[in-house]
């Protein structure tokens, strides 16, 4: 993967840019040369060509949401837990319409942050207001107790599953200088217990759990998103315990691969197993950048595992046909299943061209510019 560039260096590219420099001098020279690295660079003003009919305009801050309590789960009871409930899932996505709606908010700004630098001057103290009301509210973490172990667990994963637009935004602020020290405290100081919450989910208890609930100490896709989430959170705030959590979880859940590079436990949801296996891919693949970016070196047994999951992921999106003879059902699939594969091919460029060639073929037909799970991840080359 190609290496971004160094803060330093970023401030003084910075320094030729229309959008001027008087909000830069609030950086700490000491902070912004921190160690750990965040995977999402801007891009220098040349390589922005987006055009707006008119100039960015910061909309109202969406108001936070803070009561996590009684979540439900959106899928029928069966063995697969892959059938939805229409009705519980309007339940739920009207329940947390705040949390979706903020996403949205700060994904349209760093997309737009990245591809039109005249209005970076705008949007990095936009990002700030939105992001400090809801730190300061404590917002996703109010009242996580008052729900069943399934209820809580789903609650960690609006947090987890929605993380990677808090943090692309803070990003895009800390690279356009935008937040003061007082609400680096406020937004840092939120993310990290975010990420403490996550954590302390994903860590199984000293006692066993009841037999019913054992199921949440499994390795599988939810706990690769949830260690994806404090991965990129631990690079902003520079918790380097966090980050070595997120780096065990990897090697872990690497772990849980099969020898033909699927993962058991989620070829094991039915109709949607494709979607899981490529779910999970998904997490590790961020997992990857973040450990890429902060020189995290995967072993060589966690690297021929990744190779075989990558490589099997891909052939069966190709083939859905290779999943269904285990399951017994067609597989769901979508275009934007193939989105990972541009930003893992990039892991492999020297050591392993023939799988960086076969993942960029596969993904071929989609297009990087339209992925907010993308956007300022896939380094120019």
């Amino acid at each position: 993967m190609a290496v971004p560039p160094k803060p330093r260096r970023l401030l003084r590219g910075l320094a030729a840019c229309v959008i001027g420099l008087s909000f830069l001098t609030t950086i700490d020279m000491t902070e912004a040369a921190a160690s750990l690295r965040y995977p999402l660079s801007l891009p220098e003003n040349s390589a922005a060509t987006a055009h707006y009919e008119k100039p960015f305009a910061c909309e109202k801050p969406v108001p936070p949401m803070v009561d996590m309590s009684n979540i439900g789960t959106f899928y029928k009871p069966g063995s697969t837990q892959s059938v939805v409930d229409k009705q519980a899932m309007a339940a739920y996505v009207k329940r947390n319409r705040l949390v979706d709606k903020t996403r949205a908010s700060l994904r349209q700004m760093v997309r737009r942050a990245v591809t039109s630098p005249n209005d970076r001057a705008r949007i990095g103290p936009c990002i700030m207001r939105q992001l400090v009301i809801w730190a300061k509210a404590d917002a996703l973490l109010g009242n996580l107790d008052d729900n069943d172990p399934k209820g809580r667990r789903q609650a960690i994963l609006i947090t987890a599953f929605g993380m990677k637009s808090f943090t692309d935004a803070y990003s895009v602020a800390l690279q356009l200088g935008a937040p003061t020290k007082d609400q680096r405290v406020i937004v840092e100081g939120w993310l990290g217990r975010l990420g403490d919450a996550i954590v302390a989910e994903f860590t199984p208890p000293s006692a066993p759990r009841p037999k019913r609930d054992q199921w949440l100490d499994r390795n599988a896709n939810t706990r690769y998103w949830g260690a994806s989430a404090v991965g990129l959170v631990a690079t902003l705030t520079q918790d380097s315990h966090q980050l070595d959590w997120a780096m065990n979880v990897l090697h872990t859940g690497l772990s849980e691969s099969a020898a033909d590079g699927g993962f058991p436990a989620e070829l094991s949801r039915g109709g949607r197993a494709l979607h899981y296996q490529i779910f999970a891919m998904k997490a590790l693949t961020l997992l990857v950048a973040i450990a890429d970016e902060n020189g995290r070196a995967l072993s060589s047994e966690d690297e021929q595992r990744l190779a075989a999951a990558a490589r099997f992921s891909a052939d069966a999106y190709e083939k859905p046909e290779i999943i269904a003879k285990r399951t017994g059902q067609e597989q769901l699939k979508k275009p934007e299943m193939v989105d990972w594969m541009l930003l893992l091919s990039q892991h492999f460029v020297t050591g392993n061209p023939d799988l960086m060639t076969r993942l960029r073929t596969v993904a071929s037909n989609f297009d990087p510019s339209e992925s907010d799970y993308l956007i300022g991840f896939v380094k120019p080359e």
